[in-house]
């Protein structure tokens, strides 16, 4: 399946039909399990510095041109294509900034540069305030557990405490797959978890299967090449900004 790529101010009336779902259905003491990257964070941005540093510290003034419209999924070849770079300059420092990237994305430092989805930190906090259990279910490793949860401070989202959990995966060599199937095992003792929200189409398969009486919602931004697609029954949001909300100066795109 080819991700549809960001598009946070978005908006349509399903879209606003499938939020008013999430925040009617969970009472108090229920539990609402959240993805962070590519669903409550847009992290084009931390993409963005990283390619921006690596402009700077060797030399390759071209990247400067990256900009977050030009991450349409994690194909880094499309990305600098997309800001103009020939294929031989591409191919040319494919590998050395493959490395610099991965050396700075995983890392609790460069997470405090995503930025929320309009409307994410909204939502969130109208469902921690009537007593629901916020879960942020992350295949982030315990490396980034710190910086993860500066960026939710920061960003204004409940941060862990008594009405907020953050989960990270204990090794970075652990699959995000693997990782939330067994997170599923630990979630379910927390209460009954009655929403999940999720953009990568194997999860939120996985948690449609388990949780057959939960509302599972697909976010469709960025997720992993893998040739799987979400179950078709799901809801789909783009963002989660609702056709009202006024958003001044900026060009919305249709939702689905």
């Amino acid at each position: 399946m080819t991700p549809q790529g960001y598009a946070p101010y978005a908006t349509s009336p399903a879209q606003d039909a499938v939020l008013d779902a999430i925040e009617s259905r969970p009472r108090p003491g229920d539990q609402v399990v959240l993805d962070l990257d590519g669903c409550l964070f847009d992290n084009r941005w931390r993409q963005v510095q990283i390619l921006h540093e690596y402009a700077g510290e060797r030399d390759c003034l071209e990247l400067y041109a990256v900009q977050a419209e030009h991450f349409v999924d994690w194909n880094l070849d499309r990305t600098l294509a997309n800001a103009g770079l020939p294929p031989k300059r591409i191919a040319q420092i494919h590998d050395d900034l493959r490395r610099f990237w991965a050396e700075r994305f995983f890392s609790g430092d460069y997470v405090c540069l995503d930025r929320p989805m309009p409307g994410a930190v909204r939502l969130v906090r109208r469902l921690a305030d009537a007593g629901v259990g916020i879960v942020y279910l992350t295949g982030r490793d315990h490396r980034m557990h710190d910086g993860s949860v500066l960026s939710l401070r920061r960003a204004g989202f409940p941060t862990p405490s008594s009405r907020a959990t953050l989960m990270t995966k204990p090794s970075a060599t652990l699959s995000d797959e693997a990782w939330k199937a067994r997170a599923l095992e630990r979630i379910k003792r927390f209460g009954r978890a009655v929403v999940s929200i999720d953009n990568e189409p194997s999860n939120v398969n996985r948690f449609h299967r388990e949780l057959p009486d939960a509302l599972v919602v697909f976010v469709a931004t960025d997720h992993s090449p893998l040739p799987v697609r979400p179950d078709p029954d799901l809801p789909v949001i783009r963002g989660f900004l609702r056709t009202d909300d006024p958003v001044p100066g900026i060009q919305r795109h249709p939702a689905p």
